[in-house]
């Protein structure tokens, strides 16, 4: 009789475990991630899409560099906010599920007139952390001859200090300075926004090549509802998660 309890109890773990999904995630960064409840566009996003797969999202929050270490140690079943790494064997890649738009934006009292990246060298800029090495050689080359120019990991900082006119210009994702500017009570009017950066787009990185297929399916899926919409207008205010123009890049 003991002998069944324990076979009833571990087949009933078992069945959680498969009810589950461990999703690796970044910290604090809304509208994508707001840990005060839980929320926001990105954990949305991928409870939808972990409820079309038939499982339960179970979120764990890491600093964002942590994430493929400790994906491929076997922690997670899915590592979010990957760029595909052809040279990594151990990991499958998703179609991409979110897209970044990093923009210069300044006071639209200023009249920057900001077109492209070489411009940027005659301002004092302020960027988010690690901005450098994530957006790449294209911004490298312009801020290294920008006399005054820091990242900030706090990134309601940067509009604090444009408005305050401590910088010329900052460099942040699109939706994360609306966010932030629509906290502190301004609506976009006194900003010009400059679309001078390739939109980001990220894919998830699994260890289970089926699991990963499940993923696209679910996503392909998702993308033709109405929540896919509903998503980015509940945190975004606007419809700006176009993902079909990178499809052909993956697999």
């Amino acid at each position: 009789m003991r002998w069944l309890l324990v076979l009833c109890l571990v087949f009933s773990f078992t069945v959680v475990a498969k009810t589950q999904l461990t999703i690796l995630v970044g910290l604090d960064k809304p509208p994508y991630i707001d840990l005060n409840d839980s929320s926001g566009y990105e954990l949305d996003l991928l409870r939808a899409l972990s409820k079309k797969m038939g499982y339960e999202a179970v979120f764990l929050h890491v600093p964002n560099a942590r994430i493929k270490g400790l994906m491929l140690e076997g922690r997670a079943d899915i590592a979010t906010l990957q760029k595909p790494d052809p040279e990594q064997k151990e990991l499958y890649y998703s179609q991409p599920y979110i897209r970044y738009q990093n923009v210069a934006a300044s006071l639209s009292s200023k009249s920057l007139q900001l077109h492209q990246l070489e411009q940027l060298k005659s301002y004092s800029v302020v960027a988010f952390h690690n901005a450098r090495t994530l957006l790449g050689p294209e911004y490298q080359k312009p801020v290294r001859l920008v006399m005054n120019y820091q990242e900030v990991a706090n990134q309601s900082q940067q509009l604090q200090m444009l408005l305050l006119e401590r910088c010329d210009v900052v460099v942040m994702d699109r939706n994360i300075f609306y966010y932030y500017a629509k906290a502190a009570g301004h609506s976009m009017q006194p900003f010009d926004l400059a679309a001078v950066f390739k939109p980001s787009l990220y894919s998830a990185a699994f260890k289970n090549e089926r699991l990963r297929a499940k993923f696209d399916k679910a996503l392909a899926e998702v993308q033709q509802e109405p929540i896919f919409t509903q998503l980015q207008l509940k945190y975004f205010s606007e419809v700006n998660q176009q993902l079909q123009e990178s499809q052909s890049q993956l697999h």
